[in-house]
């Protein structure tokens, strides 16, 4: 059961609401877990604003969707792995790709491997990157604009992940 109380969708101000538009563009009630978050609509509005720029910036979906997969098993978080190995697989990874990010092997192209190294090592090390490390990221075909949104993916799901520890956020049923 959660542990932050699920807020009413009347109870959200005006900009709360607003920010969660695209959340429920498909008609869809806004799910218990954003109005949980909400029990500080301030940082569900940043989360949403830095989802927005994420879908918005650089990286393909399935890119994104890898590197949140890969946080999110690093990080224990049930909840947010499934979630994202099922948009992974909409968004093109296959089964073999999905496992291989779970487990932390190379899924095989080389550009998305990078993307992983990379997103692995901050997690795993304190600390900056090598310049051995970035230039070999360069090499893979990432670009500035691709390494600050990698950093930006990875912290967006590293904010629900440990959000969702202090919530105790679970699958249904």
């Amino acid at each position: 059961m959660a542990r932050l109380r699920t807020r009413d969708e009347s109870e959200l101000d005006e900009d709360t609401l607003a920010a969660l538009a695209p959340v429920r563009a498909s008609g869809a009630a806004i799910a218990p877990v954003y109005r949980e978050y909400a029990a500080s609509e301030p940082a569900l509005r940043a989360y949403l604003g830095m989802e927005a720029a994420v879908r918005d910036g650089s990286l393909a979906t399935r890119e994104v969707e890898a590197i949140k997969l890969l946080v999110s098993g690093r990080l224990a978080c049930a909840f947010c792995s499934t979630v994202h190995a099922a948009k992974g697989r909409r968004a093109g990874l296959d089964d073999a790709a999905l496992e291989a990010i779970v487990a932390g092997r190379p899924v095989g192209e080389p550009r998305l491997d990078a993307m992983l190294h990379l997103v692995t090592t901050l997690l795993a090390r304190p600390g900056p990157l090598t310049d051995d490390e970035v230039t070999a990221a360069r090499a893979a075909g990432l670009d500035d604009a691709n390494l600050v949104d990698l950093t930006l993916a990875a912290a967006t799901i590293f904010f629900t992940n440990i959000t969702n520890h202090v919530n105790d956020t679970r699958l249904p049923g």
